[in-house]
């Protein structure tokens, strides 16, 4: 038999981590990395809006299995065996310092994703990783068993690569047919749908708000069980923020079967209606003599206090003193529901995440290798794992990686 030798595919965070990761525990292993373009790391240049939001705050287990809305028991072991202080102590280590921001999020301390995936590349070019750029591979062929590989790798161009082991880090697909190359392997796949996305809201009275954010609001869609809660922001097009994405992430599967056409009822300071209630009685009984539409309420810009009385319908002449039963109801209605109907969605900025991929039934979470199929692996966003916004992806990512690569280098 000859020496191990490794082909990786997909040259993005996973890929990369895991062969850096091989490399570190098994010098003495022969690792390739093929790229299908000319780039490298492009996804995670973009990241976070070019800062690269490395991975989150969140040092345990139990907590940050909860950002996960699909992979969290299958992530279980596999973030103890590689966590969040496991990927800081390592990017520390290899010169790239992390901060933490009042969200929890982490970013390289440079602010910006370059540092990140220079260090990356960097450190795989002095480990003698191999790269091989603009190979697209449309086959994985199972080698006889009485061969020195086990695997052949096929490009579209023509020739191959031979390998003992093959770890799949291409990333999420948007479409079912762009994993045919591992299906046809026996390998069940979960359709792919959007997930981290924003939703489109056909409602021109709300655009002219673009721009406007609020710092907790909470977003509930009509029919779905759940609620969900963060920043939100108004756009061009309709709802942002971390509110609507870690909706979108969650609902991924159901809006997805909606046609992405239902309704958000959104409380815009994320209260229980007694307490909404409360809020708003008190505001009213300080200012019994203002206009309504000089009243102040915290955490209510005017632009929106302005937007949710007109939605009530309030006259806006009336003193606080002299609202009705009626128009305070209407008040509360708009503060605590105000419903906005969702037609589409919008890719949040660049970033591309998926909910589907490699059942998880098929793969082994203590080395990340494909069931009945010695000598394939997989890591990263190929998997059916998806974190909401925040870090969360790419902590999977590392972990993962650092799975497949433990067990690889053993």
């Amino acid at each position: 038999m000859i020496d191990k030798r490794v082909v990786i595919i997909g040259a993005g965070a996973s890929g990369y981590f895991t062969a850096i990761r091989l490399k570190e525990l098994n010098p003495s292993v022969d690792v390739l990395i093929l790229e299908k373009t000319g780039k490298t790391l492009s996804k995670l240049r973009i990241s976070g809006g070019g800062r690269c939001n490395v991975t989150h705050d969140c040092k345990g287990v139990s907590a940050l299995l909860q950002h996960y809305p699909r992979g969290k028991t299958f992530l279980k072991k596999i973030f103890h065996d590689w966590s969040v202080q496991d990927t800081i102590d390592w990017f520390e280590i290899n010169g790239v310092p992390l901060k933490t921001e009042a969200d929890g999020r982490m970013f390289p301390q440079s602010d910006s994703s370059e540092t990140v995936a220079q260090m990356l590349e960097w450190k795989a070019k002095k480990l003698g990783i191999g790269l091989r750029s603009n190979a697209s591979v449309v086959t994985i062929v199972p080698m006889p068993k009485e061969g020195a590989y086990r695997w052949q790798l096929n490009f579209n161009t023509g020739g191959s690569e031979m390998a003992t082991d093959v770890v799949l880090a291409m990333g999420g697909f948007s479409k079912e047919s762009q994993y045919n190359m591992i299906s046809t392997l026996g390998v069940d796949i979960v359709p792919p749908v959007p997930s981290l996305f924003t939703f489109n809201i056909p409602d021109a009275t709300l655009h002219v708000l673009h721009g406007l954010s609020v710092q907790d609001a909470k977003v509930k869609l009509t029919g779905y069980p759940e609620a969900y809660h963060g920043p939100l922001l108004v756009t061009h097009w309709g709802l942002s923020g971390p509110a609507v994405l870690k909706t979108s992430a969650w609902a991924a599967r159901w809006m997805n079967e909606k046609a992405y056409c239902t309704t958000a009822l959104v409380s815009w300071l994320n209260l229980s209606e007694d307490e909404m209630r409360e809020l708003l009685r008190t505001t009213l009984e300080a200012n019994p003599k203002k206009r309504i539409d000089n009243v102040s309420i915290d955490g209510i810009p005017r632009r929106l206090w302005e937007y949710i009385l007109k939605r009530a319908e309030t006259p806006i002449t009336k003193m606080a003193a002299d609202l009705s039963k009626f128009e305070f109801n209407k008040l509360i209605e708009n503060l605590c529901r105000m419903p906005f109907d969702t037609d589409g969605r919008t890719m949040f900025k660049e970033e591309f995440v998926t909910a589907g991929g490699i059942d998880l039934s098929q793969v082994n979470p203590k080395s990340m290798e494909i069931k009945g199929l010695t000598g394939l692996y997989a890591t990263g966003e190929v998997l059916d794992v998806d974190g909401v916004t925040g870090g969360f992806n790419f902590q999977a990512a590392w972990s993962t990686a650092a799975t497949a690569a433990k067990a690889l280098a053993s």
